[in-house]
């Protein structure tokens, strides 16, 4: 093909970045099951929702749902073939850097027959084989390739988890998807099917963990593996890793805090910031449909808006989502327009009003596994609204994970500063003080020192166990004793203490940031707009989570992203070039539907019908008292107990959708 021409196709048909992906491998049947593929590619239609293609042959059917972000031609209809069809791929996502890969490609003799960026996975492959393909592509995506003359699958999802990818396995056959729901036909869904370790997972964190699945006999593709199945079995590795070495053991010392403060240390590393930040948006503005970003107040989507405000060939649509009723510092909207008026947006507000049952049972039904955070709720609602208008939406989320924006992450930095300073005999000896004296009898200082006490003996472990959930003391004695007994001797913090073994550091804070990147990023956010967007077909991207930019972060001392009582330090540094003081300087509010729509009337029924007659009356799993406990304390005002109660919701609707 002329070069002109393939430039030409490249510019019309690379867009093709949100879809669905499912195949069958069968080592027993020269065959595969075409009406079982072909009922899995239909049950993924909603992203996928313009066009599909099919591929068969030999032990082996792919098949692809196609969302066409701009008009694409028949040339980029997947699956997509090298020059003599013998290696096939089906792929969701976008690779980012193709066009580099494709000009390697073509002085290498690749011929191209379309302008997509998934082709350049199979000539990669064909010329460098997997593993150093992979060391090469940067983007998000989940895919399949199936090499005909090996009679191999392969199956890859990217570093950071972005995109999901499901497989079941039975003897000589792998069926994968891109969703989890139209796997469960696989497996004999009955409550031996429960995987007990995810379901204590999912309760004491609000996500099924991101290397498991709710059920036994289905599981995930881990972030930044891959998957090899042929004849032999199966084999899995991972392809890429964040190390936290570089600048490991200089966390808390008071010589790490000048060094960091440095002018010259901070200028070089913020003009780094900066370029590796724009870098990574500009990746993501790539697109010929009207592009938005999902705006808060926060930070990191602020400086997302500043940033592709600059570099948008027109004007950019901003969409912010806001609670009816809700005002003054947890109230999004004000910030986010100061934002959106400031760099010329063409902006929009999501009002919420109260509880909407059918939303509500759409979202935990599309979500396929229970999920417990809240805001998949607004965050759903602001997708919908914002897709008639725009097909691709850029988001903040991955900042916090990177930059050191959440509380447990404070609360060990503190700790940790606490105990560089004070050894466990000063600290015995102050608690006592403090409790002697009482934080009530008014005296200055004495619960922030019994809370800097508190923080100090907190372990890496202890972090995660959160009150807002299930933890381990309110877990405990939920299970019925059947389930108590079968659950032992593991349990769902064993697998976060697994998360911060694997770090590769001893470094306190950084196994901390290792386990949140590992763990709650493709877990608990990128599942939240995996779901929330797929349901309406729109394309989310996330700047944050670029790859380029996650091993900088890890490389940084943790006293450059936090400094005293000040989160994100390095990051608000930044943002300072771009956004008003007021933003820079706000409180971390997080994002989730307001605590008090769970004490409207609107939430009684979906209370009582979810959790009073519903899942607290399921004794295989639960006692009931401790739950009914719960609903009184939380009906009553006495505690606000929204989150847990959340994930029994989504529990006990997800039960009744797939095991009743």
């Amino acid at each position: 093909m002329d070069p002109r021409e393939a430039d030409r196709l490249e510019r019309k048909e690379r867009e093709d970045a949100m879809c669905g992906i499912s195949g069958i491998a069968d080592y027993g049947r020269p065959d595969v099951d075409r009406q079982l593929l072909g009922d899995i590619c239909e049950s993924l239609r909603h992203r996928g929702p313009d066009d599909h293609g099919e591929y068969y042959a030999r032990h082996v059917g792919l098949a692809h749902r196609r969302l066409s972000i701009i008009d694409l031609g028949e040339s980029g209809r997947q699956p997509l073939s090298n020059e003599d069809g013998s290696v096939q791929v089906v792929c969701n996502g976008e690779i980012y850097n193709f066009r580099d890969l494709r000009r390697q490609l073509r002085d290498l003799g690749h011929e191209f027959r379309s302008g997509t960026d998934v082709e350049t996975l199979v000539h990669g492959y064909e010329q460098w084989g997997m593993e150093r393909l992979l060391d090469r592509v940067a983007g998000m995506f989940a895919f399949a390739l199936w090499d005909a003359e090996r009679e191999v699958l392969w199956l890859v999802r990217d570093r950071l988890g972005v995109k999901p990818l499901y497989y079941a396995r039975r003897p000589g056959q792998i069926v994968f998807s891109s969703e989890i729901q139209p796997l469960y036909r696989l497996v004999e869904m009955d409550w031996g099917a429960l995987d007990k370790l995810s379901l204590d997972y999912y309760l004491s964190q609000a996500y099924v963990p991101p290397d498991r699945t709710i059920v036994k006999g289905i599981d995930k593709v881990p972030p930044a593996h891959w998957l090899r199945f042929d004849r032999s079995g199966l084999e899995s590795s991972r392809y890429w890793n964040v190390s936290y070495k570089a600048r490991a053991g200089r966390v808390a010392g008071d010589a790490d805090v000048a060094h960091a403060g440095a002018p010259g240390q901070w200028n070089g590393e913020l003009e780094r910031l900066d370029s590796l930040l724009t870098a990574a948006v500009e990746r993501r503005l790539e697109s010929d449909v009207p592009l938005g970003v999902f705006l808060s107040a926060g930070i990191d989507s602020c400086l997302v808006t500043a940033l592709a405000a600059k570099r948008a060939s027109g004007p950019l649509r901003t969409y912010t989502v806001g609670f009816e009723g809700v005002s003054g510092k947890d109230d999004e909207c004000a910030g986010a327009r100061l934002v959106a008026d400031m760099y010329g947006t063409r902006h929009e507000e999501i009002v919420v009003p109260g509880a909407d049952r059918d939303t509500i049972d759409r979202v935990l039904t599309a979500a396929g596994e229970p999920f417990g955070d809240t805001s998949v709720l607004p965050s759903h609602l602001v997708c919908r609204h914002a897709r008639p208008s725009v097909t691709v939406a850029l988001t903040g989320d991955g900042g916090d994970e990177s930059f050191c924006g959440y509380r447990h992450v404070h609360v060990g930095y503190l700790g940790l500063r606490v105990r560089s300073v004070a050894p466990a005999k000063v600290l015995s000896g102050l608690e006592r003080a403090g409790r002697a004296l009482g934080p009530a009898a008014g005296v200055p200082g004495v619960r922030e020192l019994l809370k800097a006490v508190k923080y100090a003996r907190v372990s890496e472990r202890g972090l995660f166990d959160k009150a807002m959930w299930w933890n381990d003391d309110a877990r405990r004695p939920l299970y019925s004793p059947e389930w108590a007994n079968a659950l032992a001797p593991r349990e769902a913090l064993d697998l976060v203490e697994a998360a911060l073994s694997n770090s590769g550091t001893n470094d306190f804070m950084s196994r901390v940031l290792s386990a949140d990147l590992r763990l709650l990023l493709p877990g608990g956010y990128l599942t939240k707009m995996d779901i929330a967007s797929n349901m309406v077909a729109l394309e989310t991207r996330s700047p944050f989570v670029d790859h380029h930019l996650v091993e900088y972060a890890a490389g940084l001392p943790v006293s450059m992203k936090m400094r005293g009582f000040r989160q994100k330090a390095m990051l608000r540094k930044l943002a300072s070039r771009y956004l008003p003081r007021r933003i820079v300087y706000r409180r971390k509010t997080g994002f989730s539907a307001p605590k008090g729509t769970w004490r409207q009337a609107d939430w009684a029924d979906l209370l009582r019908d979810y959790v009073t007659d519903g899942i607290a009356q399921r004794r295989q799993l639960f006692r009931a008292a401790p739950i009914l406990q719960v609903v009184k304390e939380h009906a009553s005002g006495k505690a606000n107990h929204m989150y847990k109660l959340w994930t029994l919701i989504a529990l006990e609707h997800w039960l009744r959708t797939h095991i009743d």
